[in-house]
């Protein structure tokens, strides 16, 4: 199948019909004449206010942002939803709390927002969002092609494991996505170009890239792509965006573009099988972890868990293990995640003492060890070590980290 056939049968599969989305507007706006019964003014957004969105899993997130003068005036909300008898909601916790309500195959995301003017009165990530619905609208009602074009972007990147925001996910956000795939036209030159255009100014709010250099905070530089934000120069909108996951879509992206086809848009999971063999080929061991927190469920657990995985490679690393591969993947149903390690041992390291000059920290070190030698001026001593050790090591850190974990080799 040719790529102009695959991405006409993508389409497809992940665009709703006008009459399925018609409903979840309806939905919506059941929410929205709701709360203002309440005297709260609110208004759609996200992906259904911009026709970008897609089917992904069984679950459809629909946002709902509900405007305030003063961030003193959110407290409201909750006994707004109350009185609005919108009872059965679940509080978020975050970087600003938020209520999600679960309602026929439909999570309504309920956030509030400052009602803002100029960019620089925002006090939250969230308080831009209405803001970028007007910028995406505007893109796609003067080129319509583009919503179907974003959808693409989004499936493929939501398959390839590298769409999201979350601090355990990395990722690209759903709006960098639209704002990337507006940049460059299409969901193909996306594709194609984007691996040599690491700084995009797309509405050129800077006079080059230089001034962008110089003017953005240096924290806000430290990403694989600077996206600067059309609704505020002062933004860079993929900051969150790893070099892991942007290596992971290149590499997708270069694959797809080589050989077309649908099974780069469907969501694999761990292929446990390919696993074991990349394993056997480099003679190292498999381990799959389980872990578990009593952390709220969706991003706070999961960035809980998956630094607790890193951690764990760090300290396999440390002493002097080599990491294969790795891979994590969290299940917000069940609050869980698995992870699996491949691990080439080295069962006996060198573990590095004082320099020799000093005297009584070498006769410590040798107290302490049966045979030392030296080497660059200081002494050393060998220890025999094994994967199951380190591993019930850290489980001394299971309270420090909030995270308990259970392992098992499969060999």
């Amino acid at each position: 199948m040719n790529l102009k056939k695959v991405l006409k049968e993508q389409v497809k599969r992940i665009s709703f019909s006008p009459e399925e989305e018609k409903s979840l507007r309806v939905a919506a706006k059941e929410i929205v004449l709701k709360l203002k019964k309440s005297n709260l003014k609110s208004a759609i957004g996200g992906s259904l206010a911009k026709s970008t969105l897609i089917r992904k899993g069984i679950e459809q997130d629909i946002d709902v942002f509900v405007v305030f003068k003063t961030e003193k005036d959110m407290a409201k909300l909750e006994n707004a939803l109350k009185k609005a008898g919108l009872t059965e909601y679940k509080k978020v916790h975050g970087s600003r709390d938020y209520f999600r309500i679960k309602k026929g195959g439909i999570a309504f995301e309920i956030i509030p927002v400052l009602s803002i003017r100029n960019p620089k009165e925002a006090k939250n990530v969230t308080d831009f969002s209405l803001m970028h619905v007007d910028y995406i609208k505007k893109k796609i009602d003067r080129n319509n092609k583009l919503a179907d074009e974003i959808k693409l972007a989004k499936s493929f990147c939501y398959a390839q494991d590298c769409y999201g925001a979350e601090s355990y996910i990395s990722g690209f956000s759903g709006y960098s996505l639209e704002v990337l795939v507006s940049y460059f036209g299409s969901f193909a030159n996306f594709l194609k170009k984007i691996e040599k255009e690491r700084i995009i100014d797309s509405e050129r709010q800077f006079k080059n890239k230089s001034m962008i250099k110089t003017e953005l905070n240096e924290s806000k530089l430290n990403s694989p792509i600077v996206l600067i934000d059309p609704t505020y120069k002062y933004r860079n909108i993929t900051a969150g965006l790893s070099e892991e996951s942007f290596q992971r879509f290149l590499k997708s992206a270069k694959k797809f573009l080589k050989n077309p086809s649908l099974d780069f848009f469907e969501k694999k999971g761990i292929n446990v099988k390919d696993l074991e063999k990349k394993a056997e080929k480099n003679r190292a061991r498999l381990a799959e972890l389980l872990f578990s927190t009593n952390k709220q469920e969706g991003d706070i657990a999961a960035t809980k868990m998956k630094k607790f995985f890193n951690f764990m490679i760090k300290e396999f690393e440390r002493k002097n293990q080599k990491i294969v591969d790795s891979v994590f993947e969290y299940s917000e149903p069940e609050n869980k995640a698995i992870g699996f390690l491949i691990i080439k041992e080295n069962k006996e390291i060198e573990i590095r003492g004082p320099s020799v000059s000093l005297k009584e920290a070498v006769k410590n070190f040798k107290r302490a060890r049966k045979k030392v030698f030296v080497k660059r001026g200081f002494v050393f001593a060998k220890e025999k070590i094994s994967s199951k050790e380190i591993f019930y090591r850290l489980k001394n850190f299971e309270e420090e980290m909030n995270v308990g974990f259970e392992f098992r080799f499969i060999d």
